[in-house]
């Protein structure tokens, strides 16, 4: 079963070597949201090298998170398709478990709970989320209109599968993730993390009352 990566990636090119041993296997779909040349040009040889029909994309600017991960959707060949941060290692064999994965649920090594006036809403962390390609497309990918900028498009996602009658399910996996690596190199990064929170709570809001 094929499956395929979708990683935005901007700048920090020492993340490389680690990120490529990690998706050994797959079909990647590399998103460069306007790295610099040096790590642009390391990009397309490591896509290069990975072979199994990997893409390389080049945007001009940084488009951010949710329009990139649906360019890679828009591009995945693989059954189950994986949303992955750049900043990652492997500590074995995870795209084994990840073939596991059944339709009508996503998936993620990480999870966490909010709550939106009183109302409990699970989430999976979106540095590695998971699921069959179909059921991203059921529910229209990411919401890059309404989070053009980083941090809780992963939120927003899952309170829309769920709502579609999706599982939401943590899969542990040998995955190691250096946790806020590439936003604290990133100017800009933690400045729409406040808007895009009043967003999230807009959209169960209108949800709820709808």
């Amino acid at each position: 079963m094929i499956v395929s990566i979708i990683t935005p990636f901007h700048n920090c090119p020492e993340l490389l070597p680690d990120y490529e041993k990690a998706v050994q296997g797959a079909q990647v779909i590399a998103i460069d949201n306007a790295s610099d040349p040096d790590t642009a040009s390391k990009l397309e040889a490591m896509v290069s090298r990975l072979g199994n029909g990997s893409v390389y994309v080049r945007n001009n600017e940084n488009v951010k998170f949710g329009k990139a991960n649906n360019q890679g959707l828009a591009l995945a060949d693989g059954e189950i398709v994986v949303f992955m941060n750049s900043d990652i290692k492997a500590t074995g064999n995870w795209l084994d478990r990840v073939q596991n994965a059944k339709k009508g649920a996503f998936y993620s090594p990480t999870s966490g709970v909010r709550t939106v006036d009183d109302q409990v809403l699970r989430y999976l962390e979106g540095w590695c989320i998971f699921g069959h390609k179909s059921d991203f497309e059921m529910i229209g990918g990411w919401n890059e209109t309404d989070f053009p900028g980083i941090y809780w498009e992963d939120n927003e996602l899952c309170y829309r599968a769920e709502k579609a009658g999706l599982l939401l399910k943590q899969a542990i996996l040998p995955l190691q993730h250096l946790s806020n690596y590439t936003s604290r190199r990133t100017k800009g990064a933690y400045g729409f993390s406040e808007a895009n929170h009043a967003v999230f709570e807009r959209i169960v809001r209108e949800g709820k009352n709808g």
